[in-house]
């Protein structure tokens, strides 16, 4: 029974109040209410199995996208929600990116936000 609580501990406690995420590479503070939200929602899915801050994981790292976007225009905004709701392949290398068209355009735009609010180090 010990062995179980002990898993769950370490396994849970993914609080959707915090506005602060422990990567694997690093610690980033988010300010932005549309980037929070955002980053609840990365947290909640499975963009972390692929992605990380800035370390090269299957994906790409999170602060390579916002380098190479810059900044968000409406452009860049419908691109990046296309990538997350439909997938694709090519852009960052031989792996696809699995489709996850569950998630709403508000919702994919909030993630876009958050992973536009990662600055490179």
């Amino acid at each position: 029974m010990m062995i179980i609580a002990l898993f769950m501990m370490s396994c849970g406690g993914n609080n959707s109040d915090s506005k602060t995420t422990t990567g694997q590479d690093k610690k980033t503070e988010v300010t932005d209410p549309e980037a929070a939200k955002g980053l609840e929602l990365v947290s909640k899915s499975d963009c972390f199995t692929c992605h990380k801050l800035s370390e090269t994981n299957i994906g790409p790292p999170y602060a390579a996208i916002a380098e190479k976007y810059k900044s968000i225009t409406p452009q860049t905004m419908d691109s990046m929600v296309a990538q997350i709701q439909n997938g694709g392949y090519g852009r960052w290398g031989a792996v696809p990116m699995t489709p996850h068209p569950q998630i709403s355009r508000p919702d994919a735009e909030a993630m876009v936000h958050y992973i536009m609010s990662i600055k490179k180090e």
